[in-house]
């Protein structure tokens, strides 16, 4: 069994015009936001192996939220997840080590709502910010993960916790 655990970065801020796309920050709801579902995610007592991210601004900081809040020993920063496309993230999913068993993906849309769709069994308009979803493969190695294969098992937006 392989689980992997989807994350679209948290809000990010426009406040500094000058800064590229590439280096925005969060903003005061993204890190908000990005508080609440790492905790909801701590609750649910998954053991995540490995967390991979773009390595643009908001995803790094999105992803330390996750990694401080659930004791993530083993993550990697790249280049090429930022704005990755769908066919990018599966190419990294399946080559993707078989000793870690949870693995998390934070990253951007439209390749994170595409990947979803492609690789499990709903079908999502539209990934928000800070939203997760976890998705089991019933497979032994990463490199058989394929279209459909995955049952989405959770599936939280920030709105899911706001009164």
């Amino acid at each position: 069994m392989k689980t992997l655990i989807i994350v679209r970065h948290s809000k990010s801020s426009w406040k500094n015009m000058n800064l590229s796309d590439y280096e925005r920050p969060l903003n005061k709801r993204g890190k908000k936001d990005a508080e609440i579902m790492s905790t909801e995610l701590l609750k649910k007592n998954i053991l995540i192996d490995y967390l991979l991210s773009s390595s643009s601004k908001r995803t790094i900081i999105t992803s330390k939220y996750f990694i401080d809040k659930i004791k993530l020993n083993q993550y990697e920063f790249f280049e090429s997840l930022y704005h990755a496309s769908s066919d990018k993230i599966y190419n990294s999913i399946i080559e993707l080590k078989n000793e870690f068993k949870k693995v998390m993906i934070v990253g951007h849309n439209p390749g994170l709502t595409n990947t979803i769709n492609l690789l499990s069994n709903i079908s999502l308009d539209n990934l928000p910010t800070s939203g997760i979803v976890i998705i089991e493969f019933n497979i032994s190695n990463w490199n058989e993960v394929k279209p459909k294969l995955g049952k989405v098992i959770w599936i939280k937006f920030p709105k899911d916790f706001k009164l």
